[in-house]
Protein backbone atom coordinates (compact mmCIF):
# COMPACT_ATOMS: atom_id res chain seq x y z
CA UNK A 1 0.00 0.00 0.00
CA UNK A 2 2.03 3.44 -1.29
CA UNK A 3 1.29 6.47 1.11
CA UNK A 4 -1.64 8.15 -1.02
CA UNK A 5 -3.55 4.73 -0.33
CA UNK A 6 -2.76 5.07 3.33
CA UNK A 7 -3.09 8.85 3.77
CA UNK A 8 -7.22 8.36 1.73
CA UNK A 9 -7.46 5.36 4.24
CA UNK A 10 -6.62 7.63 6.98
CA UNK A 11 -8.82 10.48 6.14
CA UNK A 12 -11.53 8.44 5.16
CA UNK A 13 -11.43 6.67 9.07
CA UNK A 14 -11.89 9.53 10.64
CA UNK A 15 -14.80 10.94 8.26
CA UNK A 16 -16.51 8.14 8.87
CA UNK A 17 -15.62 8.52 13.14
CA UNK A 18 -17.18 12.01 12.67
CA UNK A 19 -20.63 11.16 10.61
CA UNK A 20 -21.11 8.80 13.52
CA UNK A 21 -22.50 12.04 14.78
CA UNK A 22 -25.18 12.15 12.16
CA UNK A 23 -26.10 8.81 12.56
CA UNK A 24 -25.99 8.80 16.22
CA UNK A 25 -29.46 7.47 17.58
CA UNK A 26 -29.43 3.83 18.61
CA UNK A 27 -32.20 1.10 17.13
CA UNK A 28 -35.29 1.71 19.51
CA UNK A 29 -33.67 4.09 21.36
CA UNK A 30 -34.49 7.90 21.49
CA UNK A 31 -31.74 9.42 22.82
CA UNK A 32 -28.34 10.25 21.58
CA UNK A 33 -24.91 7.31 21.50
CA UNK A 34 -22.73 10.21 24.09
CA UNK A 35 -25.81 10.31 26.76
CA UNK A 36 -24.12 8.10 29.03
CA UNK A 37 -20.54 9.21 28.38
CA UNK A 38 -19.52 11.15 31.49
CA UNK A 39 -17.81 14.56 31.34
CA UNK A 40 -16.03 16.59 29.86
CA UNK A 41 -16.69 13.83 26.32
CA UNK A 42 -20.76 14.50 26.96
CA UNK A 43 -20.42 17.94 26.27
CA UNK A 44 -17.78 18.00 23.62
CA UNK A 45 -19.65 15.95 21.61
CA UNK A 46 -23.19 17.87 22.19
CA UNK A 47 -21.61 20.78 21.29
CA UNK A 48 -19.87 18.91 17.84
CA UNK A 49 -23.07 17.52 17.08
CA UNK A 50 -24.82 21.34 17.26
CA UNK A 51 -21.78 22.73 14.96
CA UNK A 52 -22.74 19.86 13.23
CA UNK A 53 -26.60 20.92 12.55
CA UNK A 54 -25.89 24.28 12.53
CA UNK A 55 -23.68 24.02 9.90
CA UNK A 56 -26.35 23.02 7.26
CA UNK A 57 -27.53 26.88 7.28
CA UNK A 58 -24.20 29.05 8.78
CA UNK A 59 -21.86 31.00 6.61
CA UNK A 60 -18.55 30.49 5.85
CA UNK A 61 -17.68 33.67 7.71
CA UNK A 62 -19.63 32.40 10.66
CA UNK A 63 -17.32 28.99 10.52
CA UNK A 64 -14.20 31.04 9.97
CA UNK A 65 -14.65 32.91 12.94
CA UNK A 66 -15.56 30.07 14.86
CA UNK A 67 -12.49 28.28 13.29
CA UNK A 68 -9.72 31.12 14.97
CA UNK A 69 -11.61 30.87 17.74
CA UNK A 70 -10.54 27.53 18.60
CA UNK A 71 -7.02 27.77 17.32
CA UNK A 72 -6.45 30.75 19.92
CA UNK A 73 -8.27 29.45 23.15
CA UNK A 74 -5.25 28.69 25.12
CA UNK A 75 -5.91 32.76 25.97
CA UNK A 76 -8.95 31.19 27.56
CA UNK A 77 -7.22 28.29 29.34
CA UNK A 78 -4.99 30.29 30.50
CA UNK A 79 -7.36 33.19 32.07
CA UNK A 80 -9.33 30.06 33.80
CA UNK A 81 -6.17 28.66 35.44
CA UNK A 82 -5.14 32.31 36.36
CA UNK A 83 -8.82 32.58 38.22
CA UNK A 84 -8.21 29.98 39.77
CA UNK A 85 -4.75 30.81 41.16
CA UNK A 86 -5.32 33.91 41.85
CA UNK A 87 -8.71 33.25 43.58
CA UNK A 88 -7.64 30.48 45.52
CA UNK A 89 -11.01 29.32 44.10
CA UNK A 90 -9.21 25.07 44.98
CA UNK A 91 -8.90 26.09 48.37
CA UNK A 92 -12.08 23.86 49.61
CA UNK A 93 -11.55 21.21 47.75
CA UNK A 94 -7.80 20.71 47.13
CA UNK A 95 -4.27 21.66 49.43
CA UNK A 96 -2.39 24.49 46.34
CA UNK A 97 -3.25 25.30 43.08
CA UNK A 98 -0.37 22.33 42.38
CA UNK A 99 -3.04 19.72 44.14
CA UNK A 100 -5.62 21.23 41.84
CA UNK A 101 -3.74 21.17 38.38
CA UNK A 102 -2.30 17.60 39.02
CA UNK A 103 -5.65 15.75 40.14
CA UNK A 104 -8.57 18.14 38.97
CA UNK A 105 -7.16 19.33 35.21
CA UNK A 106 -4.59 16.51 35.12
CA UNK A 107 -1.81 19.01 34.38
CA UNK A 108 1.33 19.44 35.93
CA UNK A 109 1.43 23.27 37.84
CA UNK A 110 4.35 24.24 35.71
CA UNK A 111 2.39 23.56 32.73
CA UNK A 112 -0.50 25.68 34.19
CA UNK A 113 1.76 28.34 34.94
CA UNK A 114 3.07 28.04 31.22
CA UNK A 115 -0.29 27.86 29.89
CA UNK A 116 -0.71 31.34 32.11
CA UNK A 117 1.90 33.50 31.10
CA UNK A 118 1.67 32.28 27.33
CA UNK A 119 -2.37 33.69 27.22
CA UNK A 120 -0.82 36.46 28.98
CA UNK A 121 1.38 37.12 25.94
CA UNK A 122 -1.69 36.70 23.97
CA UNK A 123 -3.70 39.47 25.43
CA UNK A 124 -0.25 41.70 25.37
CA UNK A 125 -0.41 41.80 21.62
CA UNK A 126 -3.87 42.15 21.09
CA UNK A 127 -3.83 44.94 22.91
CA UNK A 128 -0.78 46.33 20.99
CA UNK A 129 -2.80 46.40 18.17
CA UNK A 130 -1.80 43.18 16.45
CA UNK A 131 -4.46 41.45 13.84
CA UNK A 132 -2.70 38.06 13.98
CA UNK A 133 -1.10 36.70 17.45
CA UNK A 134 0.52 33.47 17.82
CA UNK A 135 -1.69 30.51 16.94
CA UNK A 136 -0.91 27.96 19.57
CA UNK A 137 0.09 28.00 22.97
CA UNK A 138 3.84 26.45 21.67
CA UNK A 139 4.52 29.45 19.64
CA UNK A 140 3.55 31.89 22.70
CA UNK A 141 5.32 30.30 25.41
CA UNK A 142 8.21 31.13 23.29
CA UNK A 143 7.72 34.31 24.01
CA UNK A 144 6.74 34.89 27.59
CA UNK A 145 10.51 35.88 29.11
CA UNK A 146 10.35 38.73 26.73
CA UNK A 147 9.94 41.96 28.57
CA UNK A 148 6.78 44.16 26.41
CA UNK A 149 9.16 46.43 24.31
CA UNK A 150 11.14 43.69 23.41
CA UNK A 151 8.00 41.26 23.16
CA UNK A 152 6.02 43.60 20.09
CA UNK A 153 9.38 44.23 18.05
CA UNK A 154 10.22 40.64 17.87
CA UNK A 155 6.60 39.64 17.27
CA UNK A 156 6.70 42.26 14.61
CA UNK A 157 10.06 40.98 13.30
CA UNK A 158 8.16 38.16 12.88
CA UNK A 159 5.30 39.07 11.05
CA UNK A 160 7.76 40.77 8.35
CA UNK A 161 9.55 37.67 8.28
CA UNK A 162 7.00 34.80 7.39
CA UNK A 163 3.12 34.91 6.03
CA UNK A 164 0.74 34.02 9.03
CA UNK A 165 0.55 30.37 7.70
CA UNK A 166 4.32 29.74 7.46
CA UNK A 167 4.76 30.86 11.41
CA UNK A 168 6.24 28.07 13.14
CA UNK A 169 7.14 27.54 16.76
CA UNK A 170 10.98 27.03 15.00
CA UNK A 171 10.81 30.24 13.38
CA UNK A 172 9.71 32.14 16.07
CA UNK A 173 12.58 30.60 18.56
CA UNK A 174 14.81 31.75 15.33
CA UNK A 175 13.99 35.01 15.62
CA UNK A 176 13.64 35.47 19.00
CA UNK A 177 16.91 33.84 20.43
CA UNK A 178 18.67 33.75 17.43
CA UNK A 179 19.78 31.41 14.46
CA UNK A 180 22.61 30.12 16.07
CA UNK A 181 21.35 29.12 19.69
CA UNK A 182 21.50 25.72 19.54
CA UNK A 183 25.24 26.18 18.33
CA UNK A 184 26.38 26.11 21.93
CA UNK A 185 25.82 22.69 22.67
CA UNK A 186 22.98 20.42 24.03
CA UNK A 187 22.39 18.38 27.11
CA UNK A 188 20.41 15.75 26.77
CA UNK A 189 17.66 15.58 29.52
CA UNK A 190 14.56 13.88 29.97
CA UNK A 191 11.87 16.50 28.31
CA UNK A 192 10.02 15.85 31.80
CA UNK A 193 12.95 17.33 33.24
CA UNK A 194 13.98 19.80 30.90
CA UNK A 195 10.33 21.67 31.05
CA UNK A 196 10.91 21.81 34.93
CA UNK A 197 13.83 23.37 34.71
CA UNK A 198 12.27 25.99 32.43
CA UNK A 199 9.89 26.65 34.51
CA UNK A 200 11.55 26.95 37.35
CA UNK A 201 13.62 29.36 35.61
CA UNK A 202 10.60 31.36 34.28
CA UNK A 203 9.28 31.39 38.42
CA UNK A 204 12.68 33.36 38.90
CA UNK A 205 12.79 35.60 36.31
CA UNK A 206 16.23 34.14 34.58
CA UNK A 207 16.89 31.87 31.32
CA UNK A 208 17.33 27.97 31.91
CA UNK A 209 20.98 28.77 31.36
CA UNK A 210 21.66 31.70 34.01
CA UNK A 211 19.71 28.91 36.63
CA UNK A 212 21.65 26.17 35.97
CA UNK A 213 25.05 28.01 35.86
CA UNK A 214 23.82 29.44 39.15
CA UNK A 215 22.83 26.33 41.13
CA UNK A 216 25.92 24.77 40.00
CA UNK A 217 28.10 27.67 40.93
CA UNK A 218 26.46 26.94 44.40
CA UNK A 219 24.48 30.45 44.58
CA UNK A 220 21.19 28.55 44.44
CA UNK A 221 20.43 25.34 45.18
CA UNK A 222 16.58 23.51 45.11
CA UNK A 223 15.00 22.23 48.11
CA UNK A 224 12.77 18.84 48.30
CA UNK A 225 9.59 20.75 48.23
CA UNK A 226 10.85 22.39 45.11
CA UNK A 227 11.27 25.87 46.55
CA UNK A 228 14.31 27.81 46.00
CA UNK A 229 16.68 29.34 47.85
CA UNK A 230 19.68 31.48 47.86
CA UNK A 231 22.91 30.35 49.43
CA UNK A 232 25.14 33.05 51.36
CA UNK A 233 28.81 32.48 50.78
CA UNK A 234 30.77 32.27 53.93
CA UNK A 235 33.40 35.29 54.43
CA UNK A 236 35.76 33.44 56.72
CA UNK A 237 38.19 31.68 55.14
CA UNK A 238 40.95 28.94 56.57
CA UNK A 239 44.14 29.72 56.23
CA UNK A 240 46.45 27.06 56.79
CA UNK A 241 49.98 28.45 56.52
CA UNK A 242 49.39 32.57 57.51
CA UNK A 243 51.83 35.06 56.62
CA UNK A 244 54.24 36.87 59.59
CA UNK A 245 51.90 40.04 58.58
CA UNK A 246 48.82 38.09 58.94
CA UNK A 247 49.82 36.81 62.69
CA UNK A 248 51.30 40.31 63.55
CA UNK A 249 47.55 41.93 62.55
CA UNK A 250 45.84 38.99 64.41
CA UNK A 251 47.92 39.71 67.50
CA UNK A 252 47.07 43.45 67.25
CA UNK A 253 43.68 42.81 67.01
CA UNK A 254 43.57 40.70 70.01
CA UNK A 255 45.63 43.16 72.27
CA UNK A 256 43.49 45.57 71.41
CA UNK A 257 40.35 43.52 71.95
CA UNK A 258 41.87 42.69 75.93
CA UNK A 259 42.33 46.50 76.07
CA UNK A 260 38.98 47.28 75.95
CA UNK A 261 37.69 44.24 78.07
CA UNK A 262 40.36 45.80 80.85
CA UNK A 263 39.33 49.78 80.57
CA UNK A 264 35.82 48.19 81.06
CA UNK A 265 36.66 46.67 84.10
CA UNK A 266 38.57 49.25 85.33
CA UNK A 267 35.94 51.74 84.26
CA UNK A 268 33.54 49.07 86.57
CA UNK A 269 35.74 49.03 89.62
CA UNK A 270 36.04 53.19 90.01
CA UNK A 271 32.22 53.03 89.39
CA UNK A 272 32.22 50.56 92.53
CA UNK A 273 34.69 53.02 94.68
CA UNK A 274 32.86 55.43 93.75
CA UNK A 275 29.60 54.45 95.12
CA UNK A 276 30.60 52.85 98.48
CA UNK A 277 32.24 55.97 99.13
CA UNK A 278 29.33 58.50 97.84
CA UNK A 279 26.14 56.56 99.24
CA UNK A 280 24.52 54.19 102.31
CA UNK A 281 22.89 51.46 100.00
CA UNK A 282 23.37 47.94 100.79
CA UNK A 283 26.51 46.10 99.41
CA UNK A 284 24.58 44.14 97.05
CA UNK A 285 22.79 46.79 95.44
CA UNK A 286 25.59 49.08 95.13
CA UNK A 287 27.64 45.88 92.81
CA UNK A 288 24.06 45.33 90.82
CA UNK A 289 23.49 49.18 89.75
CA UNK A 290 27.27 49.12 88.69
CA UNK A 291 27.35 45.77 86.87
CA UNK A 292 24.28 47.10 84.90
CA UNK A 293 25.81 50.28 83.95
CA UNK A 294 29.46 48.86 83.20
CA UNK A 295 28.37 45.61 81.19
CA UNK A 296 25.08 45.35 80.20
CA UNK A 297 24.02 48.91 79.03
CA UNK A 298 26.72 48.38 76.39
CA UNK A 299 25.30 44.73 75.44
CA UNK A 300 22.02 46.38 74.90
CA UNK A 301 22.67 49.50 73.30
CA UNK A 302 25.23 46.85 70.69
CA UNK A 303 21.74 44.97 69.90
Amino acid sequence: MNNSVKLRSYYSSNIEAIALLYNSAEENQDELFWEEIKEPFRSILEECYCISEEGKYNQLEQITNSIKYNRISYIKLGVQLYQVKYYRLYKNKYKSFKDYCEQGVYYPVWRANQVIASAGVAIKLIKAGFNIIPQNETQARLLIKLKEEELLAKWQEVLDTYAPHKITANRIEAIVFGINKRTKGTLRLPVKIIQEIENKALESGMSTGELITKIIQGELTINSDGTMEKMIKEKDEIVENPSPESIKRWEKDLNQLAFQERNRLDDFTEELAEELKNTVLDLKQVIKKCFMKSFLSPCMLEN
